[in-house]
């Protein structure tokens, strides 16, 4: 939580104390999904996909197989 405030306050020009004073827990929401979003856009550029390459068929494989287990609970 405490590197989200330093986000929020380096990105508004605040200090930590004043986020913490004004800051809501959608806005800790809000910095944590920028910063997941920003890291996938560095890896992205960098060639580092996190992202599994998957067939269309392979992921209707996948599909099919999870709804198979789930008509035979």
């Amino acid at each position: 939580m405490m590197l989200n405030v330093g986000h929020i306050a380096k990105t508004y020009g605040m200090l930590p104390s004043q986020v913490i004073d004004v800051a809501t827990t959608y806005d800790l929401m809000i910095a944590d999904v920028m910063s997941s979003w920003e890291e996938y856009q560095y890896n992205k550029a960098m060639g580092k996909t996190t992202i599994p390459n998957y067939s269309k068929q392979e992921l209707l494989d996948m599909l099919n197989k999870r709804k198979k287990n789930e008509s035979s609970d």
